[in-house]
């Protein structure tokens, strides 16, 4: 009896050093996990098609949160900000404000949930940055259809930067400049950014916010690379 009492307890005791080691395991793993995902990189989703087709709608993706700890943004950086939120009563996105409520019902901002953007660094600090029709294009050059007429041409325009032309190769196609799709005319603050997305013909970005600046303490990270879905692996440009 004494020796199978004995045996027993050695099962229990190797029972016991086997779990809390795995659990020691697991602990360390996740506490690992939850470090890198809040210091080092930030995981994605990209919900809508303001940034195709460089990131289409339904990509996942890998941005490194350390990179403005050393440097500043640069103008075509693609990066996660951190815009505002969404309201826990009305449920409309917004943008943070001074008033710390909810624009359309009032609601506190306490307790409602973050909103993150991807969007491109346009405009840097102190750079008086325009946008401007300056041409007209063709129906054809569009990939989806805007105009009810084909024959209809679109006024088009480009960005402006302390008054030089800035050609911008990742847009996929013209930039409508008219009374919906906004002109501007403004200089970028101290320490703020002017962020608009690829897709310029469908993208809810600076031109149509409230405050049409993001603080550099807002930008959480730089976008670095698709991950999924495997067709679309590859360094974000």
């Amino acid at each position: 009896m004494k020796n199978e009492k004995s045996f027993f307890e050695f099962i229990g005791k190797a029972v016991v050093a086997f779990i809390l080691e795995w659990a020691g395991i697991l602990i360390t793993a996740f506490v690992v996990a939850l470090f890198i995902n809040n210091v080092i990189i930030t995981n994605s989703y990209i919900p809508t098609p303001s940034m195709e087709s460089n990131l289409p709608v339904g990509s996942r993706l890998f941005g490194f949160r350390l990179t403005y700890k050393f440097t500043k943004p640069k103008r075509g950086d693609v990066v996660i900000f951190d815009y505002g939120y969404e309201c826990k009563n009305c449920h409309i996105m917004y943008q943070k404000n001074e008033e710390e409520k909810c624009p359309k019902c009032g609601t506190e901002t306490k307790g409602s949930k973050k909103v993150h953007f991807i969007k491109r660094v346009v405009g840097l600090p102190g750079e008086h940055i325009e946008i401007k029709a300056d041409y007209t294009a063709e129906q054809e050059l569009f990939k989806t259809t805007r105009f009810s007429d084909p024959n209809v041409k679109a006024t088009c325009g480009h960005v402006y930067i302390n008054g030089e032309k800035f050609e911008e190769d990742y847009l996929n196609e013209p930039m409508i400049v008219n009374n919906f799709f906004r002109g501007v005319d403004l200089t970028v603050p101290d320490n703020c950014y002017f962020l608009l997305g690829d897709n310029r013909n469908n993208s809810e970005d600076a031109r149509f916010w409230p405050n049409h600046f993001i603080n550099i303490k807002d930008i959480e990270a730089k976008a670095y690379v698709i991950y999924w879905p495997l067709n679309r692996m590859g360094i974000i440009k």
